[in-house]
């Protein structure tokens, strides 16, 4: 995604100086004012986005903050594609000790009621098969 930059707006290098960003913007506004192009809205859209360029490229702390974020927003996309690649596997990656966990668990409570189910009955009727103890 390309999106215009100050720089681009203008039309001037990002190393140009002070005194070319400003001769740029004269240019421009000259040709581009409303009060050349009336009833052009789109003359006052461009007027709009020069005046804001210009401000900001003509101030040297916020022209080196604007190239600051400039420069951050330009990361390799090989980079942030590893970010997210290196993302999605972290939230993929399974707990295998969960998996193992999950199933000696089930295994158990299978192996509980089927034992219960099977042996408890023939269990019970052994001890009623059992005589009663007799008492001293």
């Amino acid at each position: 995604m390309n999106v215009a930059t100050y720089y681009d707006i203008l039309k001037v290098d990002r190393a140009a100086a002070p005194e070319r960003v400003r001769a740029a913007y004269r240019s421009l506004a000259q040709r581009y004012h409303p009060d050349k192009l009336p009833g052009n809205a789109n003359a006052e859209r461009v007027m709009a986005a020069l005046n804001e360029a210009y401000a900001v490229l003509s101030d040297p702390q916020q022209r080196a903050t604007y190239d600051r974020s400039i420069e951050n927003a330009r990361v390799p996309a090989v980079r942030r594609q590893r970010t997210i690649v290196n993302a999605e596997l972290r939230v993929a990656a399974w707990p295998w000790w969960l998996l193992f966990a999950t199933f000696a668990f089930s295994a158990a409570a299978i192996g509980t009621v089927a034992y219960h189910s099977l042996f408890a009955s023939s269990l019970a009727s052994a001890a009623a098969a059992r005589p009663a103890p007799r008492g001293n």
